[in-house]
């Protein structure tokens, strides 16, 4: 009888062991629950850093406060603070979110272990720098590739993005965030199964900025070895806020802040308002410059404060500083269809005054010179008629390529004239039912801005068409195949049938990523020649605020 007893025992832990799994970290333990319908488990809401308080609220952050014993990682519902957007300009802003965010998430395969560790895929959720977090998406179809897969919180809008210049807020509060991120997986996530050497960092639409800036600064040396960019550049002209004193001022007076002209007096006023006030102006999903506001800025050097970006991008990858990793990284063949939701708006306002709409990321020297360019800009695209819904399709191509294709393209050469590891270029030109519903689609048929993330991670869509389906399974295969292997194309299968070369300056292949897969030559030629020679000739390399 007691053989049996001890035979029952034994199944019990196991069992138990097969339902969860725990993992003990240096500031106390986790416990994650296996997913019903999957061989992977789910920890979610892992402290990775605590956020700085006081007048230190827009420094990096400080490191994790210990619990005591075990804590069940079901927190999948933590976000920090942010206002939603909705459509109409009426409605009440809705702040979510809390101070204490900084949290991150792991889905970890069961074959993955401390004797047999797997690759890891970290993805930087998008939000135009102030919405969005770690659990916008869910990540389980990339988990099934036996890779684990990880995402996190960062603080968003000016309590992540506010650059001032000075000690006080000397900026890139988000950005050191998820530097901390990237370093506590470093440092933990062996104990997952993870290998810290096999880290591929990735990013869609913001996140893919962040992605790449992230592979340009000091602190994260060793820490990234793949990049996968979807929709998303470090050269994109929202990447880097060219201007930040003039968007903080600008935030701050729209809270009744009565401008004094003094830098000092605008650092108390940040200083003193209250998280939620600050959340409520942070949005800015639609301004005509292709920037969102708040972002990501070039920082001053202080004693006692460690930078994250002190050089422009540009600067940075020119001279061969950034990391050399490899990188996957593509577009949308419409990324322009994300601003039709302005365009009975905005069109009035570009047959006014197109220069308005130029990119934020070019500078003139007067007003007269930079309407000239406007006006040869605007003759390209509209052959110098007012935009209207006759040739709303110029409307969509004028922002795929000024906000995206240019500056995602520009990276993608750099890259492979700078790095010896290999670059794969894509476009994404399928439509299904995972692709996002917008306006004017009885006369716009195309793949919109990061369509093609929602066929790799889940944002709470379904589908039964076959299409569909076979997009995903296609896509999560090639894009854990380079984390796996640094080769989409790895191996050969029904739904994989051809190999994905890399992209290189002379060759300039790339996957056309359709119903059915196709390797072409020479993506956005004409557009990017076109451009090319405007930003050759006007570019705004950002600098620090001055001191």
């Amino acid at each position: 009888m007691w053989r049996v007893r001890l035979l029952l025992l034994f199944f019990s832990f196991a069992s138990a062991e097969e339902d969860s799994r725990t993992v003990i970290l240096e500031q106390g333990g986790v416990r994650g629950e296996k997913y019903w319908n999957g061989d992977f488990y789910e920890f979610y809401g892992v402290p990775y850093a605590s956020v700085p308080k006081g007048r230190d609220r827009f420094q990096g952050p400080l490191p994790v406060i210990p619990w005591n014993g075990i804590i069940d990682a079901k927190k999948n519902n933590i976000v920090c603070y942010q206002t939603y957007y909705t459509e109409d300009e009426n409605d009440e802003f809705i702040l979510s979110g809390e101070e204490e965010c900084l949290t991150i998430n792991l889905l970890v395969p069961k074959i993955a272990t401390e004797t047999n560790l797997v690759p890891v895929v970290v993805y930087i959720h998008s939000g135009a720098f102030a919405g969005g977090n770690g659990n916008m998406a869910k990540f389980h179809y990339l988990a099934r590739h036996d890779v684990i897969a990880v995402s996190f919180n960062y603080r968003l809008g000016a309590l992540g993005f506010a650059c001032l210049g000075n000690k006080e807020i000397p900026g890139n509060a988000a950005m050191k965030d998820q530097v901390a991120a990237l370093k506590w997986i470093n440092k933990n996530i062996k104990k997952f199964g993870g290998d810290p050497k096999k880290v591929t960092l990735a990013g869609f639409s913001v996140g893919a900025a962040m992605a790449e800036l992230l592979t340009l600064s000091k602190l994260t040396e060793g820490l990234i070895d793949k990049l996968i960019l979807e929709s998303g550049s470090a050269l994109s002209p929202f990447a880097i806020n060219r201007d930040p004193l003039s968007t903080a001022l600008n935030i701050a007076i729209s809270l009744g802040y009565n401008n004094t002209g003094k830098l000092e007096d605008l650092t108390e006023f940040y200083l003193n308002a209250s998280a939620e006030a600050l959340s409520t102006k942070s949005l800015n999903f639609f301004l005509p410059n292709s920037t969102f506001g708040f972002a990501p800025c070039i920082e001053n050097v202080y004693k006692g404060i460690e930078p994250f970006l002190t050089e422009s991008p540009t600067d940075i990858i020119n001279k061969g500083s950034n990391h050399k990793v490899s990188v996957l990284t593509g577009f949308a063949n419409m990324e322009g269809i994300s601003r039709l939701i302005q365009f009975d708006k905005w069109s009035e306002s570009m047959n006014e005054k197109f220069s308005d709409f130029l990119p934020a990321d070019l500078i003139f020297a007067d007003k007269k010179l930079k309407n000239s360019v406007s006006k040869e800009i605007k003759h390209h695209y509209f052959n110098n008629e007012d935009v209207t819904h006759d040739n709303i399709q110029s409307y969509v191509d004028y922002f795929s390529d000024s906000m995206f294709k240019y500056s995602i393209l520009k990276s993608a050469k750099l890259h492979a004239a700078t790095s010896n590891r290999p670059v794969f270029l894509y476009e994404f030109s399928y439509i299904g039912n995972l692709n996002m519903k917008y306006h004017y689609m009885d006369r716009i048929k195309g793949a919109s801005h990061r369509d093609q993330t929602a066929y790799i991670l889940d944002f709470f869509g379904w589908t039964n068409r076959y299409g569909d389906l076979d997009t995903r399974d296609r896509m999560t295969m090639m894009w854990t195949d380079f984390v796996k292997y640094e080769d989409p194309t790895a191996y050969e299968s029904a739904l994989i049938n051809f190999k994905w070369h890399p992209y290189t300056n002379d060759k300039q292949i790339y996957l056309q990523i359709d119903k059915k897969p196709t390797l072409r030559k020479g993506l956005f030629a004409d557009g990017y020649n076109f451009w090319n020679k405007v930003y050759e000739m006007y570019y705004w390399n950002p600098t620090p605020p001055k001191k």
